[in-house]
């Protein structure tokens, strides 16, 4: 173990991972649930590239912390999806299968 600047210490496993602190885990799932929470689901249905865009890029940042999360671990990675598919509408968008509850 290390301390690093901060005088918060990183931990590393046999494969030299950096483990994070659960400090950022908490933040970084609070963060995807706000994403989750505010994201409009149809935008693909969107006739303006304006709403199309805003929705696609808003779709990859969440896909971004849901990355960083299955980095830190599969606890973490688990508790990401759990969440994404609370948020998700059980509905087939144009360009995927459906990942929310079947019906």
């Amino acid at each position: 173990m290390s301390k690093n600047k901060t005088n918060t210490i990183n931990s590393t496993d046999p494969f030299g991972s950096v483990k994070e602190d659960k400090s950022d885990v908490t933040r970084l799932i609070n963060v995807l649930e706000s994403q989750l929470k505010s994201h409009d689901w149809f935008y693909e249905y969107s006739d303006d590239a304006r709403y199309y865009n805003t929705g696609l890029r808003e779709f990859q940042q969440i896909w971004q912390t849901i990355e960083k999360l299955q980095a830190i671990g599969e606890n973490e990675f688990d508790r990401a999806i759990a969440l994404y598919k609370k948020y998700k509408p059980a509905v087939k968008t144009p360009h995927e299968k459906v990942v929310g509850r079947n019906f």
